[in-house]
């Protein structure tokens, strides 16, 4: 298991760390002890920052001019360098975020700096990521740059598939799409014992939408009409993620044709539904070109991965 990871950062930085950092972080597999994660209300503040920092295996540091003039970030940069002043063991490790001078007890031992300056080089990012001990399955811009698109797409109610190739860490990106404050995006792995028969599949929708049923999803094809009724009511179209959906071309006989002409109409001519398909084969070659489905528009965001 990776260690856990202590963030140490100015809030000047806060947007990207809590957008670009902290995400390829905890997509690769780390858990991270951070300010706003971990700090409670109501005790003291220093004493929470030496708690939460001393249970970290490593601590990175997000150096800029900001960071160097706060006495917080002082405080908590001089006590990760405690611990290995010599940087023999590699537990601080210091993030160029920003220009500035090192600090003397950073450019005395004269560490490798990672310097991500220019965040959309690979190569600096890997320093990190290996570091950590993560694997995200593919570079960390390849995994941001197909996040900022999804994230596009999906704030103008535009449908998007996204595309998985290789071993890149979809999964969390999914998850990191849904804690999104703007999305509202709701969930449904169509390779989960849910999905298996569509009445389990018609409810799970209306759950992750956010209008779960009051009582039993009702037979076909009324279960249809309950959906298009629920979703219509809802004051904005709801945003859904399909996930795995590469199972969908085993499940055609369960599901019928009469689900996926509702789903069609409900995105493309009520406009009360976006989705967020995800597969490892692009969705056109997933279906027959003449089903329902094929006719919807889709954006295509594809996250390459290692092989």
């Amino acid at each position: 298991m990776p260690s856990p990871v202590f963030v140490s950062y100015s809030r000047r930085q806060s947007e990207w760390v809590w957008g670009r950092l902290v995400p390829v972080l905890k997509a690769g597999g780390s858990e991270i002890l951070i300010d706003r994660e971990q700090f409670e209300a109501a005790r003291a503040l220093r004493r929470q920052e030496d708690e939460v920092q001393d249970r970290a295996g490593l601590n990175v540091l997000v150096l800029s001019p900001d960071y160097l003039a706060s006495e917080a970030c002082q405080h908590e940069m001089k006590r990760a360098i405690a611990r290995d002043p010599t940087f023999e063991s590699g537990i601080a490790v210091p993030i160029l975020r920003v220009d500035c001078p090192l600090p003397a007890a950073i450019k005395g031992p004269d560490p490798l700096c990672v310097d991500l300056r220019d965040d959309g080089a690979p190569a600096p990012w890997e320093l990190l990521v290996r570091k950590c001990g993560l694997d995200l399955g593919t570079s960390a811009p390849e995994w941001l740059q197909a996040r900022d698109r999804i994230v596009l797409h999906l704030e103008r109610d535009q449908s998007v598939n996204l595309v998985v190739t290789g071993r890149a860490r979809w999964r969390p990106l999914v998850d990191h799409l849904r804690s999104h404050p703007s999305l509202g995006l709701g969930v449904v792995r169509l390779d989960s014992t849910e999905a298996t028969h569509r009445p389990s599949l018609v409810r799970e929708i209306l759950n992750q939408c956010g209008c779960p049923p009051s009582g039993p999803v009702p037979d076909k094809p009324e279960d249809l009409v309950l959906l298009g009724r629920a979703l219509k009511a809802l004051p904005r179209a709801p945003r859904l993620a399909l996930t795995s959906f590469d199972h969908v071309s085993h499940r055609m006989a369960q599901y019928e044709i009469d689900l996926f002409v509702a789903l069609r109409d409900l995105m493309m001519d009520a406009r009360r539904l976006t989705l967020l398909i995800t597969s490892h084969t692009p969705f056109a070659a997933l279906l027959p070109h003449d089903h329902p489905l094929s006719e919807i528009d889709l954006k295509t965001v594809e996250l390459k991965g290692r092989p």
